[in-house]
């Protein structure tokens, strides 16, 4: 009769895994388009995810354990971008965003991502 044991190996976590780092990331462009990712296990993951909901072409940023969100103001003749991250809330990045653009004011509800 044969026998066989297995042994549970304990699962080896990245270094931004074991300091508990989780990354986010917003894409977006002046035309409205945006796309966000978060639970990233380091920064260019996330970003690569952002990217492709939004776009091979779209501008990015980075946070990590927070926040961040992104704001439009469109115009005749102007587009406005605002962008927030660093927030511990959805609604205080969303509002940090938004006052970036002129008068305060977005266009349409600004988009965000928590990421932790």
């Amino acid at each position: 009769m044969l026998s066989a044991s297995v042994t549970a190996l304990p699962a080896v976590a990245s270094p931004a895994q074991a300091a508990g780092i989780s990354w986010g990331a917003i894409a977006w462009k002046y035309n409205g388009r945006s796309g966000g990712a978060y639970g990233g296990r380091t920064a260019g993951e996330a970003i690569r995810e952002a990217k492709r909901r939004c776009g091979a072409d779209c501008g990015y940023f980075t946070f990590y354990n927070s926040c961040g969100a992104v704001a439009y103001r469109f115009t005749y003749g102007r587009n406005e971008v605002g962008t927030a991250k660093g927030y511990p809330t959805h609604a205080s990045a969303r509002r940090a965003a938004a006052r970036q653009l002129t008068g305060g004011i977005a266009s349409r509800p600004p988009n965000s991502v928590c990421s932790f």
